[in-house]
């Protein structure tokens, strides 16, 4: 069971960065699940620091999240 972000992890529509770093480089990956969590994980890192990144840096827009339920279609987006 995941841990839920505490309300310091998130503000409104917004969830910090730090949060995701931590779920996603604290879990052992030993399972296809642990894996594709953090593969989950990591794009979201990587779309609110790269594709999508703010003037502050420490937050992304949870707004993105949907993209990242179905794992397996993934590889469908353009």
């Amino acid at each position: 069971m995941e841990k839920l972000p505490d309300p310091d992890d998130h503000v409104l529509d917004k969830v910090n960065l730090t949060w995701v770093r931590r779920c996603r480089d604290t879990k052992l990956l030993d399972t296809q699940e642990s894996i594709e969590r953090y593969v989950r994980a990591h794009i979201f890192y990587v779309l609110g620091t790269v594709v999508f990144s703010n003037k502050s840096t420490n937050s992304v827009n949870s707004k993105l999240l949907p993209l990242l339920r179905d794992f397996h279609r993934i590889s469908f987006y353009s």
